[in-house]
């Protein structure tokens, strides 16, 4: 069975974010992976590709634990195998994917999610993880909920019992030591004072309990509240960071892109340009032709300055690149 071949650029705007190409492969392989550069290791690869083409690889060949080069790079030639099994023409950079870089990795991703979309058929029913006899894929770790057995013992441990404060040590002591300093006080001004004058200090004696009691409220309190915005912000914060940091990447891809293009097209033009120098062509009309459309340049165009009278791409007497990206032919045509 053939495949259908994907032909797919960075310059494009339906990619996939890094959390929507994860949560992907995780969902589809029931996988655990956190992070682009983890499919290195090439096994979710070669499990979507028996996933699609059953029979095009023997699963049971991949590492799905590999954790050198050398066992990411077999796997990559397992891939490389049954690309080939069903016609696909698509080349496997395999020595930039096993490094582990996240550009390299997301870019070659991009183009299997496209890819995927195009051959994947859903016909039969497929268990990911039993095809690879149970094993685990992709290096993240389930977190541990609250109540989860702790240590090796299986007891759990209750979510609030660690962070319960001791009942006793500090409620009691400091609202008990202050009344016998007052109770000598009050003896003291009894004879002194008549009793209209001696109903007076009994507020200043519970007031500092009520102010005290407001006092450890509010500290309690405040904490908690404010804690708590400081999640929410925090969260905001960490997610804007998440969507710039995709957003980075995406552009950084277009950029990539954009160059491979602009080498290529100023490959040709520099062809074209040598066979139009060649001895036998350079007299012909047609060449002087060509030769006119290569240096033609928009009216009111000026070449901007160069550093030290060096461009970026210099070919001697031929087609050049400056530093602003366009082309040069000569010392005085633009394009």
């Amino acid at each position: 069975m053939a495949a259908i071949n994907v032909y797919h650029t960075n310059v494009t705007t339906d990619n996939l974010s890094r959390n929507d190409i994860l949560q992907w492969i995780n969902s589809a392989l029931d996988a655990n992976y956190t992070k682009i550069e983890d499919l290195c290791t090439g096994a979710a690869y070669c499990q979507f590709m028996e996933m699609m083409f059953p029979g095009s690889l023997q699963l049971k060949r991949v590492k799905f634990n590999a954790k050198l080069e050398h066992e990411n790079i077999q796997n990559f030639k397992i891939l490389q195998n049954a690309f080939r099994a069903v016609q696909v023409d698509k080349i496997v950079p395999v020595e930039k994917l096993v490094k582990g870089k996240f550009q390299d990795n997301f870019e070659f991703v991009q183009w299997f999610k496209k890819f995927f979309d195009a051959n994947y058929t859903d016909s039969h029913d497929y268990d990911p993880l039993a095809a690879r006899d149970g094993q685990p894929l992709g290096s993240g770790t389930k977190a541990v909920g609250p109540g989860a057995t702790s240590g090796s013992s299986g007891i759990r441990v209750p979510p609030a019992a660690a962070t319960r404060p001791p009942p006793t040590k500090t409620a009691a002591p400091p609202l008990v030591r202050p009344t016998p300093t007052t109770r000598p006080i009050q003896q003291q001004q009894q004879p002194k004072v008549s009793p209209a004058v001696h109903r007076a200090p009994a507020p200043p004696v519970q007031q500092p309990t009520s102010v005290s009691d407001h006092h450890h409220q509010n500290v309690r309190l405040q904490p908690a509240t404010s804690g708590s915005d400081h999640h929410h912000q925090n969260a905001r914060l960490q997610q804007e960071i998440d969507n710039l940091q995709d957003l980075i990447q995406q552009h950084a891809s277009q950029v990539a892109g954009l160059e491979k293009e602009r080498d290529f097209y100023y490959q040709k033009l520099r062809d074209v340009e040598m066979i139009c120098q060649e001895p036998d062509y350079e007299s012909l009309p047609s060449v002087q032709k060509i030769l006119e459309i290569l240096y033609a340049t928009e009216e009111g165009f000026a070449q901007p300055e160069q550093e030290n009278g060096i461009s970026d791409f210099d070919n001697g007497n031929g087609l050049t690149v400056d530093n602003g990206s366009n082309f040069v032919v000569g010392d005085e045509e633009t394009y």
